[in-house]
């Protein structure tokens, strides 16, 4: 398997560079340069506010760079349990918080002019198994008396296997998310913001005014923060506790046969999920899947499982990109959008998206707008951080944290060795007390560091898939080199010695 993991998306637009921060005093901070942080940066600096968007890497570098890109309102099968479990209320204002960030993303399509491959088209959660029809059928029913547009369907024409029903939402999109991030990201530059990129923040010191600290030195004063990391890089609110880190796989095929042109995800457990992808060189077939917690599986495996499910299902010539993307899901299924934690009200966050934050980030941009400008927004007491869903939240809470417990003093007793790894493996290993990360390059080479990760420290576990270190506990990950490549996290590994 090539170890290539680039988004076809990155590769295909590398967007304009963006010079690192110096210290400066605005009216707001935005971190994170994905689609909460760009679109709260342009909407912010469209209303006059003098704004800096401080991203780590590069701008689109975290989720929105790996994501399958569908705008859409449909998340598997969602609403007859929201209903259940949070009341109608609570489902419609998830189902239309979602439709309003598709329409507002294809406004801004229309309004920049951006040329990012943005295609109306039908999404369909489907089950090939009889025994699900009517879970389907429900669900269908559910999102239909929410005003959502819905119905239950017994066909997917363009697949080229048997389904027994769907759920389909009608007039739903997908696009390529980073031609439309970087166009946002120049709007945003030309509003006014002052863009930065390869910028961490390492700490924020809530007052007023708020006092920004990057990792290579850099101090911003700002009346407000926005955290828009993708989990929330400070430990206030304990986001890394109320939400479970996941990664899922991606690959793009050519097909043989003609590429199905509807967005589908099915309902198997791992889901697969299922999209076209135009590029110079033709329509490629899109599918993902294979999810499971961050640090807690074998990732090459899960490479060639769905390799392997897609063989069995498709025509497939070749398989011409691969790549992994990561993202949290919150216990009681709402995305945290307001306030960092009950006592602040110029620190912001926006997490928690379960693997669709790109209709919801786009609504969740403008509601940390309005926060900002002290605007009432319409789904904020839904998604306000500052809640409590027992019924929905307590199961999930109890068995992620159990996990995480276990992994924090299991981990601590490994004892391998580097005696036997083969070039381009790695391993944590025995180093008295405590452990190392150990990693044999393609020149034979170790390379050493502590394996604690810097947010919690947890014992990170090799990812022979990417060739990282993952954390098993809250999803930190880092690069061969101890480089951040993913938070909560924001120091590196250390060397060891």
């Amino acid at each position: 398997m090539s170890l290539d993991t680039v988004s076809y998306w990155a590769k295909s637009a590398p967007g304009r560079e963006y010079p690192s921060g110096p210290d400066m005093e605005c009216d707001v901070v935005v971190a994170g340069g994905g689609i909460v942080g760009v679109t709260t940066a342009l909407l912010l600096a469209r209303e006059g506010a003098s704004v800096a968007l401080l991203e780590a890497r590069r701008i689109g570098s975290g989720a929105t760079g790996y994501t399958t890109a569908k705008l859409s309102s449909l998340h598997g099968l969602t609403y007859a349990d929201l209903t259940s479990k949070l009341g109608e209320d609570t489902a419609r204002a998830y189902g239309e918080a979602n439709e309003e960030g598709l329409a507002q993303a294809a406004r801004l399509v229309e309004e920049l002019g951006i040329e990012c491959d943005l295609r109306r088209k039908p999404n369909l959660t489907y089950t090939e198994d009889e025994s699900h029809t009517s879970k389907l059928s429900d669900e269908a029913g559910a999102a239909k008396q929410l005003g959502l547009p819905a119905s239950f369907v017994t066909e997917a024409p363009d697949l080229p296997f048997e389904i027994a029903a769907a759920v389909r939402f009608g007039d739903q999109a997908e696009f390529h998310p980073l031609h439309y991030l970087h166009a946002l990201a120049e709007a945003a530059a030309e509003a006014g913001c002052a863009v930065h990129e390869r910028s961490r923040v390492v700490s924020v010191d809530q007052g007023d005014p708020c006092t920004v600290h990057t990792e290579d030195g850099a101090t911003l004063k700002a009346g407000h923060v926005v955290i828009a990391t993708h989990l929330p890089i400070l430990d206030r609110g304990l986001y890394f506790a109320r939400s479970h880190p996941e990664r899922s796989y991606v690959l793009l095929a050519r097909l043989r046969s003609e590429t199905p042109q509807g967005m589908y995800l099915s309902d198997e457990s791992p889901a697969h999920s299922l999209r076209s992808v135009p590029t110079p060189d033709g329509d490629l077939l899109m599918a993902g899947g294979e999810s499971h917690k961050v640090g807690q599986s074998d990732e090459a495996e899960r490479y060639r499982a769905l390799e392997a499910w897609t063989q069995e299902r498709f025509d497939v010539e070749s398989v011409e990109h691969r790549w992994a993307a990561q993202d949290h899901m919150p216990a009681d299924m709402l995305p945290f959008v307001g306030p960092l934690w009950p006592f602040s009200d110029r620190v912001l966050t926006a997490t928690g998206m379960r693997k669709w934050g790109l209709a919801m980030g786009t609504t969740a941009a403008a509601m940390l707008s309005d926060e900002v400008q002290g605007r009432e927004n319409r789904f904020a007491r839904t998604f306000t951080p500052v809640r409590a869903n027992p019924v929905a939240a307590a199961p999930s809470l109890a068995k992620e944290n159990a996990n995480v417990g276990f992994r924090f003093v299991r981990d601590r007793l490994q004892r391998g060795s580097a005696d036997d790894l083969a070039l381009g493996e790695g391993a944590v290993v025995g180093d008295g007390l405590g452990q190392r990360a150990v990693y044999c390059d393609e020149a034979g080479k170790l390379h050493e560091l502590t394996a604690r990760c810097t947010h919690l420290g947890c014992i990170v576990r090799f990812n022979d898939g990417e060739r990282s270190w993952d954390c098993p506990c809250h999803g930190s990950r880092f690069g061969i080199d101890g480089e951040v490549l993913e938070g909560p996290a924001v120091h590196p590994l250390r060397p060891a010695g």
